[in-house]
């Protein structure tokens, strides 16, 4: 995708915001969300989510999931299995870039038990992860891989 094609489906702002798909279209029906509907499938612009995030109306919403999110890992005490919650703050731009390569990875990726959430509002970006600690590490050590100019990419990032 380019800068100029990027679109969010509905899935990967549920993913992003941590709201149902059923609150997400609920925003549509009152006018807090904009979007367009292709082919029966809502798309929405960089801008249309950064719109809804910073609405005074749906923000606190979102910061209160992104809270609970990591409350509730704090809380459960009694994992199967190793898991990890990171918080992720990455200063300056890029934040679609960001937002991008989580939506693409997690989606595509097979990352089964991980939560995220993601937020550009500000003069940097934050990504919380939870979940079973390999899953989490391996997605971690790609973002990193991403971002740092080597041998294997030109020394532009995404």
């Amino acid at each position: 995708m380019t800068e100029r094609e990027t679109f969010y489906g509905m899935g990967q702002l549920a993913l992003m915001t941590g709201l149902t798909d059923r609150t997400l279209r609920s925003y549509l029906a009152s006018g807090l969300l904009q979007g367009e509907k292709v082919d029966g499938s809502w798309r929405f612009t960089p801008e249309q989510v950064e719109a809804l995030i910073r609405h005074p109306a749906v923000r606190p919403s979102i910061l209160a999931k992104h809270n609970g999110l990591v409350y509730d890992f704090l809380l459960n005490t009694g994992k199967p299995a190793e898991e990890l919650c990171v918080i992720l703050d990455i200063p300056g731009g890029g934040k679609q870039e960001t937002a991008d390569f989580f939506c693409r990875e997690i989606t595509g990726g097979g990352h089964q038990n991980l939560r995220f959430f993601f937020d550009g509002v500000g003069k940097g970006s934050r990504v919380i992860l939870t979940g079973e600690a390999a899953g989490i590490l391996g997605l971690l050590n790609a973002y990193s891989r991403s971002r740092a100019p080597g041998e294997h990419d030109s020394g532009q990032r995404p």
